[in-house]
């Protein structure tokens, strides 16, 4: 891997690492004939297509329509992004949809609303005991009871049914379960600090516990419980381990996919708001991670195995990344905000909907082993030229502590496709953090830098 292209890894000791890629994307160059195997590739920016006058708390796509919940309306998308009124929710929170043959569902985590079809509206369903999540496994709609270890499904073919003995108690530990999910034609639940497998079995029982595969980790976080790349990635918790560590399911086996910087930033959060989606995006499998009181939006990447960050940019800073609900619409990967928002994830977009998508990468410390000063004459970037757009280049001394003055790098005048992005005469020092930065609406899709240190 080049020394240039890496994940977000700023840890607590700056000493160990300060590097960063904020809406820089790893990609692997696939040729065999490429000098360089990887590089980055700039975020996709955001193109605006709907407005709806609510935030956006949760959206589902199911043969081929799409619903979203925007404030307190159910509404369905049409093609052109005119909407459709399909009913009301309550609350201000996170909303969980799911959907059989015949039935689409959504709950707003106190009441549940089913809609045929062929119908235009949903409905309250009576006996609905409040649970944050639901899901569906052949035919039977399940939910979690808040509050307590039992879960529950609906009629078979029919969600709008439910009786009050159609439940199940998680039995391997006494936490109260978080979310349901289904994998691989099974259920899996998950309590505060451990997981269950269950089974469809059928008959009398319905369900039953797979008595092999205890999970020795829950959540706090439900709406962190996503499906993606033929697995299921949370973030986790237990009485063991604390909270903050994000998993893949291995078989029945929690994997930890994150890294030390990831929980460092968790472990000290009240994580029972944290949401993530996960999209498949153009060969990439990302899981993208929002947590409330983080300055940037973690985004895991299964096809590099490297986390990295997004974020919008304002008054100079980074902040967490609008982008809180997915939901694939016709052609586009979609994302909605909490200001009622619907965007296009979209590559050919160098802005987020008009502001600054600013791509910032901090390099790993340069220092030498011996500890003599380092000269630093050249520095050059491989990057997208030609733009018209300006890369800003500035170094700290000191581990990232104090940082210097930003200097401005032309891209390339348009057409010029022969520019060079360099910077000479950078002085010495005894270690050097760089970081380069365009904020500009231009591509600058950077996959490496040459530098000369003597």
């Amino acid at each position: 891997m080049s020394a240039f292209v890496g994940p977000s890894y700023p840890v607590s000791s700056r000493v160990a690492s300060v590097e960063r890629a904020v809406n820089l994307v790893p990609v692997p160059i696939e040729s065999p004939n490429a000098v360089r195997k990887i590089g980055y590739r700039d975020a996709p920016g955001l193109t605006l297509k709907a407005t709806l006058g609510g935030a956006i708390r949760g959206a589902l796509r199911t043969n081929g329509r799409s619903f979203v919940v925007a404030g307190s309306s159910i509404l369905e998308l049409a093609s052109n992004y005119t909407t459709t009124s399909r009913g009301t929710v309550s609350g201000s929170g996170w909303c969980d949809f799911a959907s059989n043959q015949t039935q689409v569902a959504v709950t707003d985590g106190s009441s549940l609303y089913v809609m045929e079809r062929t119908g235009s509206a949903f409905a309250s369903v009576a006996g609905y005991p409040g649970g944050d999540r639901i899901d569906v496994l052949n035919e039977y709609l399940l939910y979690i009871e808040r509050g307590t270890g039992r879960f529950g499904w609906t009629n078979v073919g029919d969600a709008s049914v439910i009786d009050a003995l159609d439940f199940a108690t998680a039995e391997a530990s006494p936490d109260n379960l978080k979310a349901v999910i289904v994998t691989n034609g099974e259920v899996l639940l998950l309590g505060t600090d451990s997981g269950e497998i269950w089974h469809n079995v059928g008959g009398d029982e319905v369900f039953a516990r797979n008595n092999s595969a205890t999970i020795e980790a829950g959540t706090q976080s439900p709406f962190t419980v996503r499906r993606l790349d033929n697995s299921v990635f949370w973030v986790g918790s237990s009485e063991q381990f604390g909270q903050g560590l994000v998993y893949r399911l291995n078989g029945y086996t929690p994997a930890r996919i994150s890294t030390r910087w990831v929980e460092e930033k968790l472990a000290p959060l009240d994580l029972s708001e944290a949401y993530a989606f996960a999209l498949q995006f153009e060969g990439h499998s990302w899981y993208v991670l929002q947590v409330p009181g983080l300055d940037t939006t973690l985004v895991y990447d299964v096809l590099t195995g490297l986390w990295h960050e997004w974020s919008d940019f304002v008054d100079g800073d980074h902040i967490r990344h609008r982008a809180d609900v997915h939901v694939f619409h016709g052609a586009d990967h979609v994302v909605g905000d909490a200001d009622g928002k619907l965007y296009k994830l979209d590559t050919e977009a160098s802005s987020n909907a008009g502001d600054a998508l600013c791509r910032s990468r901090v390099l790993p410390n340069i220092t030498s082993p011996d500890g003599r000063i380092l000269r630093f004459p050249e520095l050059e970037c491989i990057c997208d030229k030609a733009t018209g757009g300006t890369m800003l280049l500035r170094w700290s001394n000191d581990n990232g502590a104090n940082w210097g003055s930003w200097h401005q790098i032309s891209l390339g005048a348009t057409g010029d496709y022969k520019a060079r992005v360099r910077k000479m005469a950078m002085g010495s020092s005894r270690n050097r953090v760089f970081e380069l930065r365009v904020t500009d609406a231009v591509k600058w899709n950077p996959i490496d830098v040459i530098m000369r240190v003597v």
